[in-house]
């Protein structure tokens, strides 16, 4: 088996070599422990990272400058607001589930693939968002604790509680509001002339205040899709509901499948059993671990995506035929539920004659995961670490978008500093070759 080779000038501290070796292989759709045989379209991974390894060094020095900022981890709230946001987040990210399987229709089979893609990506922002303001409300309210000097033990007094929480949550309303109200500053909702005016009706200071305001939220918009992007590194689409037909919200590693619908190969079966003990079932996420305790039987089938019908289908359309263009399969692990419930509707949709066996699996049919806890959902809390400040009321307010402004220059370094280790890594390949 190929392993990745660890520099030595990396530390112990810095990071583990298995979690490193794991993040070199992790690529663009995740990372595993399987051999490098089971990821051929990522190539030589020894090569690629000895590529880039100034770059990862340089990232690591960077976020290691970034956790030793006092401004960053010296908060005494950072953890309940880690919390708030995460659950915040959460909550949104359910909300925009049960949206898609209820109302929208939508599963992560939905054409044009793009739709769900930014449904997702949409659903990042607003949860970043949300878990900015969990965050500045859980703050506020810690902080109105410690300024009326009540002992967390005298809160289970139950009169104390009585009378404390009313005026923390009072703190909390206060402090969102005050972040959020240049954000309406327009047409006369605030400062304009007899309630009808115009945005014209607005002082400069107060067309100041807007902008900062919405150029705030729209950094933080953009910290939560990174987070959930490159440390996460989770799929928009994951957050709809899993198609039974297509790619499944917990996909993550697939296996090219033979042309000829054939099933499965020995060898295949054991890496599909792999991926699947750590990734879990593409469509469910379940990864069986109670399941054949006793046994050796393999937990995990291997799904062809599209199924044999639909591909079958799909490539009886007269332009692929004129042009002699197969729809490309790949296998991806799949539990034994899971399977017998895309049987049973692909089953039913052939005998009834369904023109699009695509669409089946979807919508209403698709399944529904939106009460599980994900990684991604972590991004909520790592906004809200990063970007709440410290105060109440309009000193909050302030420090945050402070904080947040701080973490976009540091990125814009970080990014500026990528784009040097690039431009030199290029120049030395060219001059060597």
């Amino acid at each position: 088996m190929n392993t990745t080779h660890i520099p030595s000038s990396l530390s112990t501290q810095d990071v583990s070599s298995s979690g490193l070796q794991r993040w070199a292989q992790i690529g663009r759709h995740g990372g595993s422990s399987l051999p490098q045989s089971s990821h051929p379209s990522y190539g030589n991974i020894n090569h690629q990272y000895s590529q880039n390894e100034n770059i990862i060094k340089s990232i690591q020095h960077s976020v290691r400058q970034l956790l030793k900022t006092n401004k960053y981890t010296n908060n005494p709230n950072l953890i309940p607001s880690f919390l708030s946001g995460t659950l915040a987040f959460y909550a949104t990210a359910f909300t925009s589930q049960c949206i898609q399987y209820k109302i929208l229709k939508m599963s992560t089979g939905t054409k044009p693939h793009l739709l769900p893609v930014m449904v997702g990506a949409t659903t990042v922002a607003l949860g970043s968002w949300v878990a900015h303001l969990a965050g500045v409300g859980t703050t506020a309210a810690l902080i109105t604790i410690k300024s009326l000097r009540v002992d967390v033990n005298d809160l289970m007094n139950k009169e104390t509680f009585r009378d404390v929480v009313p005026i923390m949550g009072q703190s909390a309303i206060r402090s969102v509001k005050e972040l959020t109200r240049p954000m309406k500053l327009m047409f006369g909702v605030y400062g304009g002339s007899g309630g009808g005016s115009s945005i014209s009706g607005l002082t400069r200071s107060e067309r100041k205040e807007r902008r900062d305001a919405w150029m705030h939220a729209a950094r933080i918009c953009v910290l939560g899709i990174l987070t959930y992007k490159t440390i996460f590194r989770s799929h928009f689409s994951s957050l709809a509901p899993s198609s039974y037909t297509a790619r499944g919200s917990f996909a993550r590693i697939g296996i090219p499948a033979p042309p000829n619908f054939n099933y499965a190969t020995r060898s295949q079966r054991d890496k599909l059993e792999q991926i699947g003990k750590w990734w879990g079932c593409h469509t469910c996420g379940s990864r069986m671990i109670f399941s054949n305790l006793r046994s050796n039987k393999p937990k995990f089938h291997g799904d062809h995506i599209p199924p044999v019908s639909v591909a079958k289908q799909m490539n009886s359309k007269w332009y692929r035929q004129k042009l002699g263009v197969k729809v490309p399969q790949r296998f991806y692990p799949q539990c034994r539920d899971c399977s017998n419930k895309q049987g049973g509707l692909l089953s039913k949709a052939v005998n009834l004659g369904h023109r699009n066996l695509h669409s089946v699996g979807g919508g209403q049919e698709s399944y529904f995961h939106g009460r599980r806890l994900r990684i991604g959902h972590l991004t909520g809390g790592v906004v809200a670490a990063l970007s709440v400040g410290t105060g109440v009321d309009v000193e909050l307010a302030k420090t945050s978008r402070e904080k947040v402004c701080s973490v976009q220059q540091w990125m814009e370094n970080v990014g500026r500093g990528l784009i040097e280790h690039a431009k030199a890594s290029f120049w030395k390949g060219v001059g060597g070759g």
